[in-house]
């Protein structure tokens, strides 16, 4: 073939034409590898997917929390609306009296309660939609370029509800208190009679109940739909507080998990296809510097497999470990839940958790993973382990051998180094591909900073919807401290007169708060971790999977804020009992 090109090249120089017929290309003696090519859409671009997956993410949220949101919400505002046309029962009775008519009396109230809704509406569409968009874009590239457009229907949605719940409830209760005559508006409404509760009929504990235990127990349940409401709002306040604290920890825990206790590796160094025993020598050097501790050869490709009911495509790592034994130090195989440890199966593999929820199997279920080359291979799951990024198949050289029908070649390191900071992965990376022996490498910091991009857009959106929930709790609160004082009055007058102390009257109201306000702490445990796992079941893309674990401190600061502001509250009521006019409060009563 030399002579050839040396014939044809003294040729061309002397200017005579070569045809065709004298270049002779001995084809048996040339090999070529043919490349592979892999296509990908638009929609599978990382920066294209990631942030389509994170507004999806947001989605979840924005279609669940409004719910509960919308529902406590509404229900502070008819109790509120109500009070007020209640409180202002005297003053409708003396406009009747004057002559005015009903319209001109229920002007002031339409009023009210419109403006409130109109204001509270024009506020949640103009000044939290910019707030929670610069808080989850503040890690993307978008920073401030973007563009805000309202939908239209949810708008007019929370319109018709706030709507309902404050001018429609107002104007029915008015409606209600305008029909009775000016004579006996100038009245207060007289109280409920009153009844036996269940208690009493257990005459063995009523008999050992203290007055003031007797008295809470027969208040609590004579009013049952103050009882009710009660509960209710406060589990919602804390079941929204249970959730956010919930997702918080479900966001941040999982990088500390993921590379510290399951994937304890810093890089996966992929070979080269063709490596020379100089090459390969090199590599042992680096192999051996004292920044590394451990070295594992793997069997590492990517395989595929394509989703029905999504339509997507997602890649899965397969990993088969040249020694088993030594595989434990780079890859912790673990169950989630009992951290039961798992070892490699000979006749079977061991998939990821995420992996298994989309494919809806468990074990012993059968598996098909598509290679690079389009061909099939079938898997039997033995075991599901833990890992909260990307899909991992694992199997020892047994299995791959046998699902493969190919020998077992290692083509990839996993590398362990002794410090784990970026700084000293990156060197070591580059130092790596830098070799002719290493074709790519994968290290864990950019996994890391997938993983912080899945999570730190939605930090910020969960900070502001657990200062919401607060807020809403300290308003929950007060309505219903303040309503319990102002319907009772004259019940807190009574018991002055009989010469209670201070604390005492206070306490003789203010202890029905405290025992429905725990009980509601306790029922919005059991919401609050409903609504965490149905969230954090939706929120995650599906190459992640976020820690579905709930952790005893959520549940501390749930109840403490609610707590603290009924004790903060107990205060505010003990100043107005304090200054509780016994006698104008009881010259009322004819």
């Amino acid at each position: 073939m030399i002579n050839t090109f040396n014939y044809i090249n003294s040729n061309i120089k002397r200017g005579i034409p070569i045809t065709p017929g004298q270049i002779e290309v001995p084809k048996n003696k040339i090999k070529i590898d043919y490349p592979s090519y892999t296509i990908s859409s638009r929609e599978e671009s990382q920066g294209y997917s990631s942030y389509r997956a994170d507004s999806e993410r947001v989605e979840v949220l924005a279609n669940v929390f409004p719910v509960f949101l919308f529902a406590v919400a509404a229900l502070v505002s008819l109790t509120t609306m109500r009070r007020f046309v209640e409180e202002e029962r005297t003053n409708i009775g003396t406009f009747k009296a004057l002559g005015y008519g009903n319209g001109s009396i229920a002007i002031k109230f339409l009023l009210y309660s419109t403006s409130a809704t109109i204001l509270g509406v024009s506020l949640g569409y103009t000044f939290l939609p910019n707030l929670i968009i610069k808080a989850y874009l503040a890690s993307s590239t978008l920073g401030s370029d973007y563009q805000l457009n309202f939908a239209w229907g949810p708008l007019l949605i929370s319109l018709i509800i706030a709507l309902l719940a404050t001018t429609a409830i107002s104007m029915l209760t008015l409606y209600q208190t305008l029909r009775e005559k000016p004579a006996a508006l100038l009245l207060p409404k007289p109280p409920k009679n009153g009844s036996r509760i269940l208690l009493e009929h257990i005459s063995w504990l009523w008999k050992h109940m203290s007055f003031s235990a007797k008295v809470t127990a027969r208040n609590i349940f004579r009013y049952k739909s103050r009882m009710l409401m009660t509960i209710f709002w406060v589990a919602g306040c804390t079941g929204l507080l249970v959730m956010g604290f919930g997702i918080r920890d479900s966001l941040q825990g999982i990088g500390n998990i993921q590379y510290s206790a399951v994937q304890k590796n810093d890089v996966i160094a992929l070979k080269s296809k063709h490596v020379t025993k100089k090459e390969q020598n090199e590599l042992d050097k680096i192999f051996k510097e004292k920044d590394i501790t451990q070295t594992n050869p793997v069997q590492y490709q990517q395989l595929t497999k394509h989703l029905n009911q999504s339509g997507s495509t997602e890649n899965i790592m397969m990993i088969a470990p040249k020694s088993a034994t030594n595989f434990r130090k780079s890859i912790n195989l673990r169950e989630r839940q009992s951290k039961k440890k798992l070892a490699l199966p000979n006749d079977g593999v061991i998939i990821s958790e995420k992996l298994a929820t989309l494919l809806n199997v468990k074990k012993g279920s059968t598996i098909s993973l598509k290679n690079s080359a389009g061909k099939t291979y079938h898997f039997k799951v033995k075991g599901i382990c833990e890992m909260y990024l990307g899909h991992y198949i694992f199997m020892n050289q047994t299995e791959y051998t046998r699902a493969t029908g190919q020998k077992y070649t290692a083509n990839a390191y996993l590398i362990t180094m002794r410090n784990h900071q970026p700084q000293e992965v990156n060197r070591i990376s580059q130092k790596l591909v830098k070799t002719a022996a290493i074709e790519t490498v994968v290290s864990n910091s950019s996994n890391r900073k997938i993983l912080g991009s899945y999570t730190g857009s939605l930090n910020e959106v969960i900070f502001i919807l657990i200062l919401i929930s607060g807020m809403l709790a300290v308003v929950v609160i007060y309505n219903l401290t303040d309503i319990n004082v102002a319907k009772r009055i004259r019940e807190l007058s009574a018991i002055k007169v009989l010469c209670f102390y201070d604390n005492e009257a206070t306490m003789y109201i203010y202890r029905e708060t405290i025992i429905l306000s725990a009980l509601g702490i306790i029922v919005g445990f059991g919401f609050g971790w409903w609504l965490h796992h149905f969230i954090i079941t939706s929120l995650p893309p599906d190459a992640a999977m976020f820690d579905p674990n709930m952790y005893p401190l959520n549940f501390v600061f749930s109840a403490l804020i609610p707590a603290i502001i009924t004790a903060a509250l107990a205060i505010v009521v003990h100043h107005k009992t304090k200054k509780i006019n016994m006698l104008d409060a009881l010259s009322s009563i004819v």
